[in-house]
């Protein structure tokens, strides 16, 4: 059986498999059978207790692996965004895509059939590679909860690589935004709405002038801001004495977050100073991170990609994942293109030769190196 029509039946038996955030069950049981009968050491850690989750993140140890020898860790997540269960995947001579009626799962399936294969043709061919393992993280797409949770400090981890970004196989992510999350809450003062409006203060109204001052969406090359919820007001009758919102800011530094996040609350509250109250809170969704162009891992990286054909294509992007919470960590780690194109949409699709692509970028990085 050829390398792409083995990696394409596996994707196909594992893309349908339900695995939504939180409710990774099934896909990691599959996962882990398949893996233990290839004789892959697999271990559940517990930090689906952390965050409310049925599974915990799977590690993932290849025969003769070293916890005493520093390692590498490549890394894909189980869940999906929405369900595949009723996926009808379409093979053509080319692409892998859905019957348009869900989506494919390629996000991160992709990332999870390459590491499955990968870990299994180790433990058959017992050849030299450097010393790693695989992590298939839980509840990525609602918050990165697994990579959040996971305790890597007994591994002895020099480096994580990252299989799910929707680019091709040679981009990278070298530069990543961080994005921390705000909640306001805007008080004014609850009235009969018909019989005594002159005594209400409308806290829609506190919200809706704050926001209409505001600047939003993209504030500069490197800085975003954006509010996504608004919640309030109990009845058509009453002046709506609480209103609240919730946004983000996203930046590539810490910094610069904060100092965004510090005009956004200074402006809403002056909007309200004398006429209502506000409450404002903020809390780290994730950090940034930026990888130095000459650090140990990126090197690498681009001479593996170079010795499979791809060029190294280095980008920063304003998207988050599992490699945020590593470097957050003090592990150093790069999130790389698979090939997983419109993702989350039901016009996802994967090209076979950038999954082939992928698995050889895998085999490249966890080969021995001169």
């Amino acid at each position: 059986m050829s390398l792409s029509h083995d990696l394409v039946h596996l994707f196909l038996h594992l893309a349908p498999i339900e695995g939504i955030s939180l409710f990774e069950r099934r896909i990691a049981d599959e996962v882990a059978a398949l893996l233990t009968r290839a004789g892959v050491r697999v271990v559940e850690d517990d930090s689906a207790k952390t965050f409310g989750g049925t599974t915990g993140n799977l590690l993932c140890f290849p025969p003769g692996h070293r916890a005493d020898q520093p390692s590498m860790m490549l890394t894909a997540h189980l869940d999906t965004v929405k369900s595949t269960v009723q996926l009808k995947p379409v093979v053509d001579s080319t692409s892998i895509h859905s019957d348009g009626t869900t989506i494919l799962g390629a996000d991160n399936r992709v990332g999870l059939s390459v590491l499955v294969r990968l870990l299994r043709d180790v433990a058959e061919e017992k050849t030299p590679r450097s010393n790693f393992f695989v992590v298939f993280t839980v509840g990525e797409e609602t918050g990165l909860f697994g990579a959040g949770s996971i305790d890597l400090s007994p591994y002895n981890v020099s480096s994580a690589y990252v299989f799910d970004c929707s680019k091709r196989p040679g981009v990278y992510i070298r530069d990543s935004v961080g994005l921390y999350a705000f909640e306001a809450e805007f008080i004014g003062k609850a009235a009969h709405s018909g019989v005594a409006p002159e005594k209400g203060v409308s806290a829609i109204q506190l919200a809706s002038a704050a926001i209409a001052g505001l600047k939003l969406g993209r504030i500069d090359a490197d800085t975003t801001a954006n509010i996504g919820k608004i919640h309030g007001g109990e009845a058509i009758n009453s002046i709506p004495e609480k209103v609240a919102i919730e946004g983000e800011v996203r930046s590539f530094t810490p910094r610069r977050i904060r100092e965004q996040l510090n005009l956004i609350e200074k402006h809403l509250r002056s909007s309200v100073d004398g006429t209502g109250k506000l409450t404002f809170k903020s809390q780290s969704d994730f950090e940034p991170y930026m990888l130095a162009t000459d650090a140990p891992m990126i090197v690498a990286l681009e001479r593996a990609m170079r010795t499979v054909g791809l060029t190294p294509q280095p980008i920063r992007y304003t998207g988050g994942s599992d490699a945020n919470k590593y470097n957050a960590k003090g592990v150093p780690a790069v999130n790389m293109g698979i090939g997983a194109q419109n993702p989350h949409s039901y016009e996802e699709f994967v090209l076979i030769e950038d999954l082939v692509k992928t698995y050889e970028l895998a085999r490249a990085i966890i080969s021995p190196r001169d």
